[in-house]
């Protein structure tokens, strides 16, 4: 195990013992590679009712493309009702996992290239998900395009 898997289990396995959620590691993977862009929701201070859309939107993409057998009859809704309560977790507790998430997610990225676009379209996508992009989202996204070396 190289150590960029060994970042990525420590996390995984930190953040299921405090949330006591069952999802596997590609499930997880998702919820990290999504964390930039909740970031960005939350960059003005103000998460409205069209960005509450857009997260609830993409929690059900999410649960429609990487639920498993494992989650029950209803997996696609069971995992997007997972993702749905992690998001608003994760607002709620940025301060608790923001170094961590976003130092793994750049490690896990490497030189991805597809993978940073994906990255960088959901930041936009959530900014401009009310009334356009602020100065603090676009700040916000400019920041983390930076720190997670995604140009």
């Amino acid at each position: 195990m190289n150590i960029i898997e060994k970042d990525f289990e420590l996390l995984y396995h930190a953040y299921l013992d405090e949330r006591f959620i069952s999802i596997n590691k590609d499930q997880f993977a998702q919820l990290l590679k999504t964390f930039p862009a909740l970031l960005i929701l939350k960059s003005d201070g103000i998460i409205d009712h069209e960005e509450k859309l857009i997260m609830s939107i993409q929690a059900g993409k999410l649960g429609f493309e990487y639920a498993s057998d494992d989650l029950g009859l209803e997996k696609e809704e069971n995992l997007m009702l997972i993702y749905r309560d992690e998001f608003k977790y994760l607002l709620k507790n940025q301060h608790k996992w923001e170094k961590k998430f976003l130092d793994v997610l750049k490690q896990y990225i490497g030189n991805d290239i597809d993978e940073k676009n994906r990255i960088k379209e959901t930041m936009q996508l959530f900014a401009s998900a009310s009334n356009g992009t602020s100065k603090e989202e676009s700040r916000a996204i400019s920041s983390l395009i930076t720190y997670l070396d995604l140009d």
